[in-house]
């Protein structure tokens, strides 16, 4: 029997979660990572549907990042993914939900929206990740085509970045506040997926080195967008998620 398999956009920072959820669960998978466009093929032809992060397992596919998290804590119980007792369950499921919805939704379109008005670094960003060379070959033909797609299913304008900027500026006071009590995770004693949702959608906007795929955000995007990854980077909750990272990250269990 093979071990799962993750279909991934491989810098996505839902597929980020999927995959560290495996690793803390300590559940081998394979990885099967792919570029923007080119990935809805992949899950077609893995057993899923058109969205990624997928995880195709002999029970069926799980195509949502919460859903593979849901999966993975039957699995392996003893992890506390969704923590040790009813009331941090339900806690931790609360700010999961809030962050999926509210938060990583924004960091995405926030870095599209820098990101894909410069061509160049799109196709450098992609040659460095895990993905297939014939996607890395077709991407700059591609592009053209892909980049529209993507700003129309994603609501990627102008206002729409300074919108999510200024969610991402609400989320990271809130979590702050949470913080300031000293507590060492959002919920409990240990690391959950309150912890590692949180973490992995504000890594696209802080630029971790512990991140699962290249990333290096920081020293491509235009000035004034680095500026403020900067800003963020200095901010409680961001040296929350740098921690989470060094310190809980871990050794992948890729097969």
């Amino acid at each position: 029997m093979q071990p799962p398999l993750l279909v991934t956009i491989t810098f996505s920072h839902y597929c980020e979660k999927a995959r560290w959820t495996l690793d803390r669960a300590g559940i081998t998978y394979r990885e099967s990572g792919h570029l923007p466009g080119f990935h809805m093929l992949a899950v077609r032809r893995a057993g899923g549907y058109r969205s990624v992060p997928s995880l195709i397992t002999d029970e069926g596919a799980f195509n949502d990042s919460t859903d593979i998290a849901k999966w993975a804590d039957r699995r392996a119980p003893s992890a506390h993914l969704y923590g040790k007792t009813d009331a941090e369950r339900r806690e931790i499921e609360t700010l999961e939900d809030r962050f999926d919805e509210d938060f990583g939704a924004h960091t995405r379109r926030w870095v599209y929206f820098h990101m894909l008005p410069d061509k160049n670094l799109v196709v450098r960003l992609s040659n460095q990740q895990a993905a297939p060379a014939l996607e890395k070959r077709m991407l700059p033909f591609c592009f053209p085509f892909i980049r529209p797609v993507m700003r129309k299913a994603m609501r990627i304008t102008a206002a729409g970045a300074e919108r999510s900027q200024r969610k991402i500026d609400v989320m990271f006071d809130e979590v702050g506040k949470m913080l300031a009590d000293g507590r060492p995770f959002l919920v409990g004693d240990t690391l959950t997926m309150a912890d590692i949702t949180f973490g992995s959608l504000a890594a696209v906007v802080l630029d971790p080195p512990e991140y699962g795929a290249p990333l290096g955000l920081i020293d491509a995007l235009p000035p004034e967008a680095a500026s403020n990854m900067r800003r963020w980077q200095e901010l409680p909750a961001a040296k929350f998620v740098a921690r989470l990272f060094r310190d809980h990250r871990g050794a992948p269990a890729r097969a």
